[in-house]
């Protein structure tokens, strides 16, 4: 353990914390102390590419909402907000406010020295320097804002921008620093916000599960901490992840938009009553395009410009793909746009009032001819694009060009290079599936009726069904499909690939026995272990192996366990529509190693869906080859 007596050689102090990746600072007024410590972490943090993060132990219990606690009862909360954080990630750490006698030598068993033989204990074994300030503790003193709660709510914001824009790459890292920094602080709220934002990310990126499994444990902490607005954006997120398995929920979004509502949340209610629209829009007699041209006027009571645009997107694309019927008789016209608003999924992100954007257009009614509707159609996808640039919105911007040009003719065969463009705005910000469907959309639909394969690996075949064509052979794309950036799902057969084996390698092959998957009916699932013509067991019974199902999902599977070489089958039983993944592991119980582990994810349907592609499940890559 170090100890500087005199806080004023900070060379000495970055040289014993770089040594020992360990330095308790004590002798000195608050401001003095705490100002060291920090320059002290910002020289290392700097050097070597850390983040820091500060935690003051006098604002563990106000932080908490308990008033009163013990100094042990102290004490274990910080040594439990730090533990997640600095063990697991390299970082620089600052624990400043340690009662006076922790510093002193190691710690004899008292509260206060608890409190640092905890802090020692987590640090043992991570690669995160600490830094531990030790002062006089004084009753009455306020407890001083965190840091890294400020640090949090920053990160925070700069993640629901890339979210915003469509390019979660980079919103994954600094929403990991925020639950982290959050979690340090202490501060709940920030941490539900957090998750709920990492669920949208998951969403956005076509992990399905996981997005679920976040938007519901951020909903949880929402309601724990009375948070009634993140509780209805988290609401509005799961109903997004039901429309990418092809059962959409309005209920779900008319319940969020209720909940923004009640508590004052316009900009909430807004995309609440946008998504609950497009979730309806497509419905016979559903009046669109008053709900359009209201929604409209709700994002621009609160300048958000990207609401807006895809509001626009939305009522184009319906008014493309109609016969002119809109659910109400006479004429309508659109609203103006303008302004620009804060991110949409943070509370307590401003945004700043814009200036006008695109004019109020003439609608036509539902007797209009198509010449009509198709120029009504061009001038709100003009007007989407164009606020899209200025929100820099490269995901809006990519797939309104696309939809456009399919829309529209003579504006795709005025630039010979229309493709070319789109796919290169969706490179831009990583899109591969959006690259997909651009070219689906130059190739035309394929002889059999099957998806390319770019598409049937990263999207639910639920989503594909919907998939539809004109007749001059332009595809009606779900509007799911821009919902989400899927990646391809791991280890899913290419053509051709499904039977073909390595010669050396044994292999374990999974086929789904029924129908398509639906909620709460068992489906039989069967797995073989499969060995290439040249290892041993091609020519020799296969050994007794133990298979063991695990459901990763809102599911279950029975039995647990399994032998293949008495054919393995397994019940699955599902509880909800979508995607659900599965893993199977294959050991060999003599000596208890594990041979093989896949994951298989399969797609369940509602209980009275449309026609279905059935398709077997997936085996994922293994972690080992038996």
């Amino acid at each position: 353990m170090s100890f500087v007596g005199h806080i004023r050689d900070l060379a000495a102090a970055r040289r014993e914390l770089e040594t020992r990746r360990l330095l308790v600072v004590d002798g000195a007024p608050d401001a003095d102390r705490s100002a060291f410590l920090d320059a002290v972490a910002r020289e290392v943090a700097d050097e070597a590419g850390l983040p820091v993060y500060r935690f003051r132990v006098a604002d563990a219990g106000e932080r908490s909402g308990e008033a009163g606690r013990t100094p042990g009862e102290a004490a274990n909360a910080v040594v439990e907000a730090c533990r997640g954080v600095f063990v697991v990630h390299p970082c620089v750490v600052v624990v400043d406010g340690v009662p006076a006698g922790a510093a002193d030598a190691v710690p004899t068993g008292t509260a206060d020295g608890s409190l640092l033989a905890g802090l020692i204990s987590a640090f043992a074994e991570s690669e995160s320097f600490l830094l531990v300030g030790s002062t006089d503790a004084r009753e009455g003193a306020s407890a001083l804002p965190s840091d890294g709660c400020a640090d949090g709510w920053a990160l925070l914001t700069r993640a629901a921008v890339h979210c915003d824009r469509g390019d979660p790459r980079a919103a994954g890292p600094l929403l990991r620093r925020a639950v982290e920094a959050h979690q340090v602080a202490g501060d709940r709220r920030g941490e539900a916000w957090a998750v709920f934002l990492y669920g949208r990310m998951c969403r956005l990126r076509g992990r399905a599960e996981e997005a679920r499994r976040l938007l519901q444990i951020a909903r949880e902490r929402f309601r724990a901490v009375g948070e009634t607005p993140g509780e209805a954006w988290a609401g509005g997120e799961l109903a997004r992840l039901a429309t990418r398995s092809g059962a959409p929920d309005p209920d779900a979004f008319a319940e969020a938009r209720r909940l923004h509502e009640r508590v004052g949340d316009r900009r909430g209610a807004a995309w609440a009553h946008l998504w609950w629209t497009v979730a309806r829009a497509d419905e016979p007699g559903f009046p669109w395009r008053e709900e359009f041209t209201n929604v409209q006027g709700r994002f621009h009571e609160v300048s958000d410009r990207l609401g807006t645009a895809w509001t626009l997107h939305h009522h184009a694309l319906t008014l493309a793909r109609t016969d002119g019927t809109d659910g109400v008789s006479g004429t309508g016209g659109t609203a103006g746009t303008g302004g620009t608003g804060g991110t949409a999924g943070t509370a307590g992100t401003g945004g700043t009032a814009g200036t006008g954007g695109t004019g109020g257009t003439g609608g036509t009614g539902g007797t209009g001819g198509t010449g009509e509707r198709r120029r009504e159609a061009d001038r709100l996808f003009e007007g989407a694009l164009a606020l899209f640039e200025e929100a820099d919105c490269p995901h809006g911007r990519a797939w309104t060009m696309l939809e456009y040009a399919l829309r529209s003719p003579a504006h795709r065969f005025l630039n010979g290079e229309w493709a070319a463009e789109i796919r290169h705005v969706f490179h831009g910000i990583g899109d591969e599936a959006g690259e997909a469907w651009v070219d689906l959309a130059e190739a035309g639909p394929s002889p059999d009726g099957e998806p390319p394969y770019e598409l049937a690996c990263r999207y639910p075949t639920a989503l594909l069904d919907t998939l539809g064509w004109t007749e001059a052979g332009e595809p009606l794309i779900p509007r799911a499909a821009r919902d989400t950036q899927p990646e391809p799902r791991p280890g899913f057969p290419r053509p051709g690939d499904r039977d073909r084996l390595d010669d050396s390698g044994a292999h374990v092959r999974l086929t789904l026995l029924d129908d398509v998957p639906v909620p709460d009916v068992p489906a039989r699932i069967a797995l073989q272990v499969v060995p290439g013509p040249g290892h041993p067991w091609s020519t020799a019974p296969l050994p007794p192996l133990t298979a063991r199902a695990t459901s990763l999902g809102h599911a279950e599977i029975d039995p647990a366990h399994g032998v293949p070489a008495d054919g393995a089958e397994f019940r699955f039983t599902p509880h909800r529509p979508g995607s659900h993944r599965l893993r199977f592991t294959v050991e060999d119980p003599a000596t208890g190693t594990v041979l093989q582990q896949v994951e298989a994810e399969i797609d369940v349907v509602p209980s009275d869906p449309g026609p279905h592609r059935p398709t077997a499940p997936a085996p994922g890559p293994s972690a080992r080859r038996a």
